[in-house]
C-alpha cells in the first residue's frame, strides 16, 4: 500500500490519490477568509470531461462569492462547512445595490437623468429600503411605502424607476431569486384623489399673447424675441437655450432642433424624435430676424440682456416671465405653457395632429390626443371636411359608343 498524494489539475483543483488506491477530485477556494476544501465524490478523476466540470465549477463559485450570492448549502449540502459558516446567502443590502447602480448611471446617462435618479434614491428609496437585505425585500415592504405616499401616481412611478432597475440587475446577478416589484400594480394602491396630476394644459389666448409680447418689448427686446419664438415654434425651454444660428435654414424657413441645455449642461435632445426640423411660422421667423442684431456674433441665438451670455438655467427666463405677466395683468402660468399654446392654437385651427406631433418632437399622436384632445375637436368643428381622394367622386356615365351599339342590337332583333 502506498502513501496519499495529490496531483494539480489547475489552480485550486487537485486529484487526490489515497493510500487505498482510490482517487477523487478536490476543489479549493477562499470564502469569508477561510480556505475551503471540498471533495467532488460524484466525479471520475480519470475522465477529462469531469476534470473540466470541476474547473468550471470553481469558476462559478468564485464568481458567486464575488457577487455576494454564494450559498454554501446549495453547492455542498452535505458539507460541514455549510453548517459552520452559517447562512451563506447574500447579505448585500439595497443601499449597496443602489450606490453601485448610480455609479454606472453617472457614467452612461445624461447628467439631468442621473440627477433625477439620485434625487429619488436619496429622498425616498435609501431612507425606506436602504438597510434592508436585498433578499429580504418583499412586495409588502413596497406596498406599505406606496400607500403612505401623498403624491401623484406619476411621482411614485418616477421614484420606482430606479428601484426597478436596481432589482432587475440584482435578479440578473442572482442576488435575489425574484423581483418583488413584479407582483405590484401601483395604480391599485394610490388614493384616487392623488392618482391624477395637478398639472393642467392652460394655453394663452391670442389676445393674451399680443398683450404679453407688447409688455415684453417694453421689458427688453431680446426677451421679447425669445418669448415670441417660444409661442410660435413650440420648442421646449431647454431647446430654446440650446438653439444656435447654425441650426437655422433661412431658405427653407426652418430650424434644426438637435440639442438642449439642461441644468447648465449642453446635451442631446430629450428623445430621438425630439431631434427634428421645425417649420417656422411667420411670427417665429420674424423673432429670429429681430434677434440677429443682438446675437449675430454669437453661436447661440438667444442670449441674456446685459451681455450676461447664453441662457443656462430656467431661473434666467422665469424671472422676466413673471414680471411681464404681472405688468400685463395676465393670470400666471409657467413658461412651458407657451409650448401648449403653440399646439392648441394649431390644432384648433385645423392642423393635422400628426404634423403638430412632428413639429413638437413626438413620435406619435398619442401625446397630442391625450393633452390636446379638446382642441383637436374644435379644429374638426371649425374646418369643413373636404374629400381629397378619388374614391366615391361620382360615377362615370356609359360612353355614347356603347349606347349606340345597344340600340343597333335592338333594331336587329
Amino acid at each position: 500500500m502506498g502513501r496519499e498524494r495529490s496531483t494539480k489539475l489547475a489552480q485550486g483543483i487537485r486529484v487526490r490519490t489515497y493510500a487505498s488506491g482510490n482517487k477523487s477530485i478536490e476543489i479549493q477556494f477562499h470564502y469569508r477568509g477561510v480556505q475551503c476544501k471540498e471533495t467532488l465524490s460524484a466525479l471520475n478523476p480519470d475522465k477529462k470531461s469531469d476534470q473540466r466540470y470541476a474547473i468550471n465549477l470553481k469558476a462559478m463559485i468564485e464568481g458567486a462569492i464575488e457577487r455576494q450570492t454564494f450559498c454554501y448549502e446549495e453547492y455542498f449540502p452535505e458539507s460541514k462547512r455549510a453548517r459552520t459558516l452559517g447562512n451563506a446567502k447574500s447579505q448585500i443590502t439595497i443601499r449597496e445595490l443602489i450606490e453601485e447602480w448610480l455609479k454606472d448611471v453617472e457614467r452612461t446617462y445624461p447628467h439631468s437623468t442621473y440627477r433625477c435618479y439620485k434625487k429619488s434614491c436619496k429622498a425616498h428609496l435609501l431612507p425606506n429600503f436602504g438597510d434592508i437585505c436585498a433578499r429580504e425585500l418583499t412586495p409588502q415592504h413596497i406596498r406599505t411605502w406606496i400607500r403612505e405616499r401623498t403624491c401623484t401616481l406619476k411621482s411614485i412611478r418616477n421614484d420606482l424607476t430606479p428601484l426597478r432597475a436596481v432589482l432587475d440587475r440584482a435578479l440578473n446577478d442572482d442576488v435575489i431569486e425574484r423581483n418583488p416589484l413584479d407582483k405590484i400594480k401601483v395604480s391599485k394602491l394610490v388614493d384616487r384623489s392623488l392618482a391624477k396630476t395637478n398639472y393642467v394644459v392652460d394655453p394663452f389666448t391670442k389676445t393674451e399673447i399680443e398683450n404679453f409680447l407688447t409688455h415684453a418689448l417694453q421689458y427688453d427686446p431680446r426677451i421679447r424675441n425669445i418669448f415670441q419664438f417660444a409661442f410660435f415654434s413650440g420648442l421646449r425651454t431647454s431647446e430654446l437655450f440650446g438653439l444656435q444660428w447654425a441650426d437655422v435654414d433661412w431658405d427653407k424657413v426652418e430650424v434644426h432642433v438637435q440639442r438642449a441645455v439642461v441644468e447648465g449642461q449642453l446635451k442631446e435632445t430629450k428623445t430621438q424624435s425630439s431631434d427634428r426640423h421645425v417649420i417656422l411660422l411667420p411670427a417665429a421667423h420674424e423673432a429670429l430676424i429681430s434677434q440677429k442684431q443682438f446675437s449675430n456674433g454669437d453661436d447661440y441665438i438667444f442670449i441674456r440682456p446685459g451681455n450676461k451670455g447664453k441662457f443656462i438655467h430656467y431661473e434666467h427666463l422665469d424671472r422676466p416671465w413673471k414680471q411681464i405677466l404681472k405688468r400685463a395683468c395676465i393670470r400666471y402660468r409657467n413658461p412651458y405653457q407657451s409650448r401648449h399654446t403653440y399646439a392648441s392654437q394649431l390644432l384648433s385651427g385645423g392642423e393635422n395632429p400628426l404634423f403638430v406631433a412632428q413639429q413638437m418632437g413626438h413620435k406619435t399622436t398619442e401625446m397630442i390626443m391625450r393633452h390636446y384632445g379638446r382642441w383637436v375637436e374644435q379644429g374638426d368643428h371649425n374646418q369643413r371636411h373636404v374629400f381629397v381622394s378619388s374614391f366615391g367622386q361620382g360615377i362615370k356615365e356609359p360612353s355614347q359608343h356603347y349606347a349606340t351599339e345597344e340600340a343597333h342590337l335592338r333594331e336587329v332583333a
